[in-house]
């Protein structure tokens, strides 16, 4: 029977578009279930913390433009320090409510000789709500200096990038763990909408774990047995707003490419592998390998030690005429 029901799904989801149909209104479901609204993001602690990134990251931004507005935003951050408040009483403080502190100090800051501009009441709000805690350089502006940009150069670059390529024959040799967790790190300096960072990445070393995650994508034949280290990154439906379906698909590849380029740069070797599956598949996957039912399957990341010679597929790329439009 179970061979029967497997011959039945393959043929209703591989040779009609049922299946692919079925799995857009999946997608769709979990980020209608999960996501937050932007006017009352809930009690949820996930959704409530990327609330407050969101709403923090909205001025810090216009703290940053070239003239930024005396007073601008104050509807928005009293809301913001009503939201913090909610999130404290619920979880305590944590990384996200000292951003949301600091990030005010720097408003504060801003008016200093503009004070005028800033009804009494409301400037006494934020100074006593930036009180509460002391300073931890966690939000606000950064400064920077152009003269930072010159050990960088786009000829170095073109040279590292041109180097990284889908490595399909790994060593035998196991890969650090420590040098897996620093490409990480090093990688989360990835851009995100309003800095809600809503991606997760999970890291599996067994060899037979790997083995049985490796068994539900269709893209690893002929290396499976090469693949010393599994990466899957994913999208947190909770970071995201109802109108934001798409964009945890564009952070998660814009995290997972900076990944690949930072384990590139440790010197190892790395392998994209699509996660497009038919929902139920992905819901196996997803148990197996214990990502929670609101997070979204972005790709999979093969990565070993490399071999002293080897060989990669061409993958010519196009040439600039082919993909650029000037306007």
């Amino acid at each position: 029977m179970t061979w029967l029901k497997n011959k039945i799904y393959w043929l209703l989801f591989s040779r009609t578009p049922t299946g692919e149909v079925l799995s857009i209104i999946y997608s769709m479901h979990l980020h209608l279930r999960y996501s937050f609204s932007d006017r009352s993001p809930g009690t949820d602690r996930e959704k409530l913390k990327y609330y407050l990134a969101k709403h923090c990251h909205i001025v810090e931004k216009g703290l940053a433009l070239p003239a930024p507005r005396p007073a601008f935003g104050q509807p928005k951050i009293i809301d913001l320090i009503e939201k913090t408040r909610d999130y404290e009483i619920l979880f305590g403080k944590d990384d996200i409510t000292k951003v949301v502190r600091d990030t005010i100090r720097e408003y504060i800051s801003f008016h200093d000789d503009k004070k005028v501009t800033l009804p009494n009441e409301f400037l006494d709000t934020l100074s006593k709500f930036v009180s509460e805690a002391f300073p931890q350089e966690k939000g606000g502006l950064k400064k920077l200096e152009k003269k930072m940009w010159g050990e960088f150069s786009l000829k170095s670059y073109e040279k590292f990038v041109s180097h990284r390529h889908s490595v399909r024959n790994f060593s035998n040799a196991p890969v650090d763990d420590e040098v897996i967790i620093k490409s990480i790190s090093t990688s989360l300096n990835t851009p995100s909408v309003c800095n809600r960072q809503g991606w997760m990445i999970h890291y599996y070393n067994n060899k037979l774990a790997i083995r049985n995650l490796l068994s539900y994508q269709n893209g690893n034949s002929g290396f499976m047995e090469s693949i010393d280290k599994l990466l899957i990154i994913t999208g947190n439906t909770k970071a995201f707003t109802r109108y934001e379906h798409n964009q945890q698909f564009v952070d998660g590849g814009l995290l997972s490419m900076n990944l690949m380029l930072a384990l590139h740069s440790a010197g190892l070797g790395s392998c994209p592998l699509n996660t497009c599956m038919p929902f139920y598949k992905e819901e196996k996957l997803k148990k197996a390998a214990k990502i929670p039912n609101h997070e979204k399957l972005i790709m999979m990341i093969a990565v070993g030690n490399l071999k002293d010679s080897f060989s990669v597929a061409q993958s010519e790329k196009y040439q600039i005429e082919q993909v650029l439009r000037v306007h």
